[in-house]
């Protein structure tokens, strides 16, 4: 009887939980990690505040948490496609399209993932996140140079002006208008992946030589 009881007890601790981190998940994505205040996240959840600290002592622990989750949740995605048949190309499209297409249409997540001002703690799982990005981009571009399908190239930087150039255009202060996306946001992710397919296609050097011929 005594092991029945811990099992219920235990699968409520879980299932409390879960509903405190996805409380703070929704509030995040519809307000950024400035609305997962601790008290709106235990009414959100079902929970008195002071439960809630029972499972996460501060604010902090509890967003580092949620920035977790929903992180590995977009890198596992990515990183899928990434790994998955086709040639570089093709799967660099993918991965771009995925990755454009979700920051639009979750425009003020990707905000908060990316470009929100956060906390010391907020900003070190930030900046593995970023890493990620990178890494996951590099992989494709030196599969795409070993292969001859992209010009020789240093994948890492490369790969940290196409993580750089996704968010700039989309969520960053030169990025358009909340109704612009709206309206014509499929149109911008196709501008993003011309630009970035054509730097790692040859476009870039090919104009450069051009100029330095013509000098």
């Amino acid at each position: 009887m005594a092991y029945r009881r811990t099992d219920t007890v235990s699968a409520r601790l879980a299932d409390n939980r879960r509903a405190i981190l996805n409380a703070a998940r929704d509030l995040v994505a519809e307000g950024g990690f400035a609305a997962a205040q601790m008290t709106e996240v235990a009414r959100k959840a079902g929970v008195a505040t002071g439960t809630l600290y029972r499972y996460f002592p501060s604010k902090e622990e509890l967003c580092r948490q949620v920035f977790r989750e929903v992180s590995a949740r977009e890198m596992n995605m990515l990183a899928g496609i990434a790994a998955g048949n086709g040639t570089a190309t093709s799967r660099l499209e993918r991965v771009l399209r995925t990755f454009a297409t979700r920051a639009v249409s979750g425009r003020r997540l990707a905000y908060a993932l990316l470009a929100e001002p956060v906390d010391v703690g907020l900003a070190e799982e930030r900046a593995r996140f970023r890493r990620m990005h990178g890494e996951i981009f590099a992989g494709i571009l030196e599969d795409g140079v070993a292969a001859g399908e992209f010009s020789p190239l240093n994948a890492k930087v490369a790969a940290a002006c196409i993580a750089g150039a996704i968010p700039t255009a989309l969520i960053g202060p030169l990025a358009p208008e909340s109704h612009e996306l709206e309206e014509n946001g499929g149109r911008v992710v196709e501008e993003i992946m011309r630009f970035c397919l054509a730097g790692v296609e040859g476009a870039g050097d090919k104009k450069l030589s051009e100029e330095r011929a013509s000098a």
